[in-house]
């Protein structure tokens, strides 16, 4: 892969997430409702659109299990981390990103193990060390265009394409803080976990897989979506 992903450290601060559910094709953006201290998955699936902080991508090992918070051993791309720390880690990404404001305007983490979300962000990531060539400074505005099936024995998860259809400068409050090298965490809320958490509703269909209609260009005012 591109992100030649290595390993070690790190969790630290926060953060409210969205999470793709590959068994689903489903892009979530996880809510939390305080007074009932319950987490709530809203499907932005069809209106996802992110500013993704790919000059500070987090690569590394990953333990997710339910009903525990996540453990993330990481190190910043390109870094050495060692070995991996158990046998049920599993390698994965993390990354910041600002949505857009139709999509909920915060700031949010995204992580993955799972290998059809390493496939798709790794073509992203192909793409970013293109086009910010012609744009430096810059961070990508990115989609998803359409989700792919991809079937391993009986079962199937479908791969989300990344798509760039933008570029913005990096918003003022959107401030990368390396959390690599510190310890588990030990509060975190369970939302954080690889697969949405259960509220109650009932499962969904699986998604088309005839590509979406692709996206338009991103508009000159592009800044002002994540400002």
């Amino acid at each position: 892969m591109a992100l030649g992903i290595n390993t070690q450290s790190g969790s630290g601060d926060f953060l409210r997430v969205v999470k793709y559910d590959a068994r689903a094709g489903r892009m979530f953006r996880v809510d939390r409702d305080e007074v009932a201290k319950t987490d709530i998955p809203v499907d932005v699936t069809n209106t996802f659109s992110g500013l993704f902080d790919m000059e500070n991508i987090e690569v590394g090992w990953m333990l997710f299990a339910k009903g525990v918070a996540p453990v993330f051993n990481l190190v910043r791309l390109g870094e050495d981390g060692g070995q991996k720390p158990g046998d049920q880690f599993k390698e994965g990404f993390r990354i910041l990103l600002k949505l857009s404001k139709n999509c909920g305007g915060d700031v949010r983490e995204f992580s993955s193990t799972a290998k059809v979300v390493l496939q798709g962000f790794d073509a992203l990531h192909d793409a970013y060390l293109e086009g910010v060539k012609e744009n430096p400074g810059k961070l990508p505005i990115v989609k998803i265009t359409e989700t792919k099936p991809v079937k391993s024995g009986d079962s199937t998860n479908y791969m989300p394409s990344f798509a760039i259809t933008g570029w913005a400068e990096r918003p003022t409050d959107f401030v990368f803080r390396s959390r690599a090298r510190s310890s588990a965490p030990t509060a975190t809320p369970p939302a954080a976990s690889s697969t949405v958490p259960s509220t109650g509703a009932k499962p969904m269909a699986a998604p088309s897989t005839q590509p979406a209609q692709a996206p338009e260009p991103a508009m000159a005012g592009a800044d002002d979506d994540f400002g």
